[in-house]
């Protein structure tokens, strides 16, 4: 009995124990006194105010210098390249040679040719003398017209044998004559896309030759912009890496619309200038009108895709904000939508 009775009040003890230290009795105490919570830190940003401005209405698109009179010169007869005869950046004069394949097999063909023409000239001959002959003796009644038919059509025969190898003596001379390849015009080379010892096939590409005076820039512009283009249309165009910059008008409008990029293309002539030559990547700048328009900093845009977005600073707090973009010029870009006039952009 007296067991049990120590064994309860050791029982007893270890609970108010155990509810002591539930309760923090065995933990040091938090002094009195009111919670200090650190200081938001403030945005280090720079911003400027969103503001309309007056455009001068000047678009600026890019294009690429090209000729209007130029050659893609390409074989016509097939064998290995022996000789070149001139070069990228090289003048040149009409008919002059620019490359020679070798022709062993077409000069063996045209004496083919030659021999084949020869024998049938000779068959022909043979042929005209026995009707001549056959037809004075069918006159005096001695012979048959049977015979004098068969005489006729061995005559037909021949000359049409002596026509079909006149013919292929002329293809055989035409075929030796493309194994020297001619300047079609006098010009400037602007590419060479072949080498000594290779193999041509007909088709395959080996200058490519320009006329010098006939340079213009192409480029492809907004459908948006097609009331401001017409042939004669003042524009300036400029090519950077020869520090070109001429005045001039367009030629033409291409009236059929890319209905993919929805673009269409003008071409403005250019005046011969030294470095001018195509492929030169240039701009072309014309006016459409005078308008107010936002312009911010290209640096402030983010483009991803398709996507393009700024941040603006509301409230205190930075914003994505999506938004469409239009011309670009120089270091600014145009907001068509998703910016007001007010607002703070964040640029830094």
């Amino acid at each position: 009995m007296k067991r049990k009775l120590i064994l309860a009040g050791l029982f007893m003890i270890g609970l108010i124990l155990v509810l002591v230290w539930v309760q923090g009795g065995f933990h040091s105490k938090v002094p009195g006194g009111r919670t200090v919570l650190p200081e938001k830190k403030e945005l280090t940003v720079r911003t400027i105010k969103v503001e309309p401005s007056q455009s001068a209405g000047l678009v600026s698109v890019p294009g690429s210098v090209v000729s209007r009179e130029v050659a893609r010169v390409a074989a016509r007869a097939q064998g290995y390249v022996i000789e070149l005869k001139a070069e990228a950046g090289e003048k040149v004069t009409k008919g002059q040679v620019l490359l020679k394949i070798d022709s062993k097999e077409m000069v063996e063909r045209e004496a083919q040719a030659k021999a084949a023409l020869a024998s049938a000239e000779a068959e022909s001959s043979t042929a005209a003398k026995d009707l001549e002959r056959y037809g004075g003796l069918f006159e005096k009644g001695a012979i048959a017209r049977k015979q004098l038919d068969d005489v006729t059509t061995r005559y037909e025969t021949a000359k049409a044998a002596e026509s079909r190898a006149q013919a292929a003596l002329e293809e055989a001379r035409t075929m030796l004559s493309y194994t020297v390849v001619t300047a079609p015009f006098g010009g400037i080379v602007g590419e060479r896309d072949v080498n000594a010892g290779d193999f041509v096939t007909p088709g395959r590409l080996l200058f490519t030759v320009y006329r010098p005076g006939t340079a213009e820039l192409v480029a492809a512009i907004g459908e948006q912009y097609a009331p401001y283009l017409k042939e004669g249309t003042k524009v300036t165009v400029r090519i950077p890496s020869i520090d070109l910059e001429q005045q001039t008008t367009i030629r033409e409008v291409v009236p059929q619309r890319d209905v993919k990029t929805r673009t269409i293309t003008v071409k403005a002539p250019l005046a011969e200038a030294s470095g001018l030559s195509p492929g030169l990547y240039g701009t072309l700048t014309f006016d459409t009108q005078t308008s107010e328009v936002i312009m911010i900093p290209a640096k402030a845009v983010t483009t991803v895709g398709q996507l393009a977005t700024v941040k603006v600073l509301e409230h205190g707090a930075i914003r994505i904000r999506n938004v469409k973009t239009g011309r670009k010029m120089d270091d600014t870009v145009e907001i068509l939508s998703g910016l007001n006039p007010g607002e703070e952009l964040v640029v830094e």
